[in-house]
């Protein structure tokens, strides 16, 4: 499989080792501009035209936020940024490995004037079906967004630890997160201003959460997914159906104790023919 990147998606993002400690202290992480500003606009119009293409797949997780996956098979501007070596490189020394692979990429639209709800408190890897600790999401918003648009919250050092694992998205995983928070007295990072371009990182294993969007615009955005590239297959059965599902449609064709690596799962940084 071939792939073309644009030169302004190849270049390094100027990362420093402080910023490394950040992530790998709290969990989660906002860095600014990480989209270069020349590409944003193109990057809306394939995420929006391509989210359209496949609205007969689209979920509505409790009418918090609507999601279409995969949209890079579909179309080549969204392949050239889920492909692109200046956002795996952030995801790679983030995480402390020599490169990352895909998992797959989301929508994340969020409906104005209440109607988009709240995200409840929730951890990632209830739906990650790989047996690895080194995964991340990149999730940035194509339109600016205050935080009355609903970014995400986190808790901040909460990816050390997997008490949630066992409940999906719901009120269940928020009112069971919120009473963690209360009672351990965790560190909750508050939702802050994004720009277009702005773009978190979080751990598929910190517990994050979003308001409601009460602004009169739909908040788009967008995220991708990675983890360590030398990950494999768990050799046990998934543990819940969603990470069953998961399992058959993101790592086609792999097996229990195998490489979670499949036609779908390429590696970032490494050459390609």
């Amino acid at each position: 499989m071939v792939f073309h990147t644009r030169v302004a998606l190849a270049e390094d993002y100027d990362l420093s080792q402080s910023q490394i400690d950040e992530y790998q202290n709290n969990g989660h992480i906002l860095l600014r501009n990480v989209i270069p500003e020349s590409e944003i606009g193109e990057l809306r119009t394939a995420v929006l035209r391509a989210h359209e293409a496949l609205k007969a797949e689209e979920e509505d997780f409790q009418k918090a936020f609507r999601i279409t996956q995969n949209l890079w098979e579909i179309n080549d501007v969204v392949r050239a940024h889920v492909l692109s070596k200046r956002y795996a490189g952030i995801a790679a020394k983030m995480l402390g490995c020599r490169d990352v692979r895909i998992y797959h990429d989301l929508t994340f639209f969020k409906e104005g004037l209440g109607k988009g709800k709240p995200t409840p408190w929730h951890q990632d890897g209830h739906y990650w079906p790989l047996d690895t600790e080194k995964c991340i999401t990149l999730w940035v918003p194509l339109i600016d967004c205050p935080t009355d648009m609903g970014p995400m919250s986190f808790v901040s050092g909460s990816h050390l630890n997997k008490d949630a694992e066992h409940l999906p998205i719901s009120d269940e995983s928020d009112e069971y997160i919120r009473n963690l928070v209360e009672k351990e007295n965790l560190s909750v990072a508050p939702a802050q201003h994004m720009n277009a371009g702005d773009a978190t990182f979080h751990s598929c294993w910190t517990y994050h959460a979003a308001a409601s969007n009460t602004t009169e615009n739909t908040r788009i955005a967008f995220a991708i997914a990675y983890y360590d590239a030398d990950a494999t297959i768990p050799l046990k059965p998934p543990t819940n159906e969603r990470r069953a599902a998961n399992l058959a449609r993101w790592f086609p064709g792999a097996v229990p104790g195998g490489p979670a690596a499949t036609e779908i799962n390429p590696a970032i940084l490494s050459p390609r023919d």
